[in-house]
């Protein structure tokens, strides 16, 4: 095994900040006005409001840390295939078990807050204020059977069940997870005959079922970079590249808002090089903190949005306000997401784990 990729565990701690990041992301979204609407009322008047509303600019990345899962997830898992040796059936039965039993766990959490949340205060079910009340509105008013159905295959037409609209990257892991012994199969040749064809499908058609695919695929390329070419970190001074990433950290969040989405994606592909190249040879000692992040990272992407919505319900009612200028909901909205992640995390994932296990054996 290269030497980097002894620390491949580490990248755990990768899965646990991107999680974190999206729950920044979604927490402005559900509590903040944020953005011009903030700059227009309340404005910027000292050296604090700019640091203070950069941070905030900065956790702009919501859909990019979903990719890096995207990426993560194809460069774990192509690591991890050579011990199934060809038994395809035993990958898929671990995969959608690891994927749906604690789905199934969130989607019935995320569908009873929701009726709790907007029976107990009804204020928040409105489609004439803002787009996340809006969504509130939809998913509650169009709950059926047959959304519910839509919502166990992933299916992206109209609300999810729950309104837990971070269900729509499953259906993309899932996609791949069908698709990974062509992927095993292909040579590296093939591999970017299939990302071509992937990316002129895409664009002749707009789905993004083409578009998302190609992330995995370069997960692949990353792995197999870093097990058959790397050698060495890329820059060998640890400060000058920490400095790197936050520099293509602040890139990714930049052109997400001033040149497009797509580009915004491609920076977020070279970055995610840049990340595992730094993590696999620059961290040497486990951060037990950073590690259970990773261990609650699908926990805390599943569930941040209902917990959320349940935070946001009660600030409601309290103050009688459907959007707040102050940041401190919404920091603490995403305080209350990562503290009931942990009891969330012991309900539904651990023991799909520890079913796993007993299946592995």
């Amino acid at each position: 095994m290269k030497p980097g990729l002894t620390n491949i565990r580490y990248l755990h701690i990768v899965r646990g900040l991107a999680a974190l990041l999206v729950v920044f992301f979604h927490a402005k979204y559900v509590f903040w006005v944020g953005g011009k609407i903030y700059m227009d009322e309340i404005g910027l008047h000292s050296i604090t409001d700019y640091f203070l509303f950069s941070l905030d600019m900065l956790s702009s990345c919501g859909k990019e840390c979903v990719i890096v899962f995207f990426i993560l997830s194809a460069f774990v898992i192509r690591h991890t295939a050579d011990r199934y040796n060809n038994q395809w059936m035993e990958f898929y039965k671990i995969r959608i078990i690891r994927i749906y039993l604690p789905f199934l766990f969130s989607l019935i959490f995320s569908v009873a807050i929701l009726y709790a949340c907007v029976n107990l205060n009804p204020l928040i079910n409105t489609n004439s204020f803002r787009e996340y009340n809006a969504r509130l509105f939809t998913a509650y008013n169009e709950f059926s059977w047959r959304q519910v159905l839509k919502t166990i295959i992933f299916l992206e037409k109209g609300e999810f069940s729950g309104a837990n609209y971070a269900y729509w990257s499953l259906g993309h892991e899932l996609i791949f997870y069908f698709l990974f012994p062509v992927y095993f199969w292909l040579t590296r040749k093939g591999l970017v005959i299939f990302s071509i064809v992937s990316t002129a499908l895409f664009l002749i058609t707009s789905l993004h079922l083409f578009y998302y695919q190609l992330f995995f695929v370069g997960g692949i390329f990353l792995y197999d970079y870093f097990k058959n070419y790397s050698t060495g970190p890329i820059l060998k001074n640890k400060l000058i590249y920490a400095a790197l990433l936050i520099g293509f950290f602040i890139a990714v969040n930049l052109s997400n808002k001033m040149i497009s989405e797509k580009f915004s994606d491609l920076v977020t592909l070279i970055f995610s090089f840049f990340i595992f190249d730094y993590v696999l040879y620059f961290v040497k000692n486990k951060n037990k903190w950073l590690m259970k992040l990773g261990d609650i990272s699908y926990t805390l992407y599943l569930n941040h949005l209902p917990v959320l919505l349940l935070g946001y319900c009660l600030v409601t009612l309290y103050t009688g306000k459907l959007v707040f200028y102050s940041r401190v909901p919404y920091y603490a909205g995403v305080l209350f997401a990562l503290l009931l992640a942990v009891p969330l995390y012991y309900m539904a994932e651990k023991p799909s784990i520890a079913f796993l296990k007993k299946l592995r054996k």
